[in-house]
């Protein structure tokens, strides 16, 4: 990156590219169109932004229109490849019971496996998303499954769906294609798909979240 975020670095917590999202958003989103990228992004809730005053202000002496008017005048043919985003039914740390490890995509970008490792609770490559149409993601990227691997993808353009389902009552993610749940296998330690067993704890997940410790 051939420049520095000046003062904005100073005493920030959290990853810094975020933190000008964030900025970005807050100063030029409605609040519906806010809602789509923090369901994309959702520890940037937390990130201190700084002060924004000044750009709000810039924004009302000019008068500007507000972002709807953009996405429906100048910007409509988006919602063709990206369409609207379905809210989050469950985000956070995707934790093993048995084992008490993490879902993590290892720090690899898409298309990888996917691994576990220690639970650290600060997002990142452990904060996973389940939307309410199914698709089970990490940042802007789809997790897919087999009965040999679990991976992180390119979501397919133009979709918002996917073929997860979280139930509550067994802790099981369910992959609804093949009827089959999430597992950590206990010898080998990797991801696959397996018939459900609600005696198998190797198969019980819970996703939670919480405030940062940046």
């Amino acid at each position: 990156m051939p420049y520095s975020f000046g003062n904005l670095a100073k005493n920030r917590k959290g990853s810094l590219i975020t933190i000008n999202y964030k900025r970005v958003i807050e100063t030029w989103f409605d609040d519906e169109h806010k809602e789509y990228f923090y369901t994309r992004e959702p520890n940037a809730r937390f990130l201190d932004m700084g002060d924004i005053s000044d750009q709000v202000a810039l924004k009302e002496k000019l008068k500007c229109k507000d972002f709807g008017w953009f996405m429906e005048n100048v910007a409509y043919d988006v919602y063709d490849k990206f369409p609207k985003l379905p809210k989050n039914v469950k985000w956070g740390m995707v934790k093993n019971k048995a084992s008490s490890v993490c879902l993590d995509t290892m720090g690899k970008a898409a298309p990888a496996y996917i691994g576990t490792s220690a639970c650290h609770g600060a997002g990142s490559n452990q904060l996973f998303r389940l939307n309410e149409a199914g698709q089970l993601g990490v940042g802007e990227r789809c997790v897919e499954a087999d009965a040999d691997s679990l991976k992180q993808a390119i979501c397919r353009l133009g979709t918002v769906d996917g073929p997860w389902r979280y139930e509550d009552e067994t802790n099981h993610l369910i992959h609804r294609l093949h009827g089959y749940c999430l597992t950590l296998q206990p010898h080998s330690r990797t991801l696959a798909l397996a018939p459900c067993d609600p005696n198998n704890t190797y198969q019980q997940w819970t996703i939670t979240h919480k405030a940062p410790s940046w």
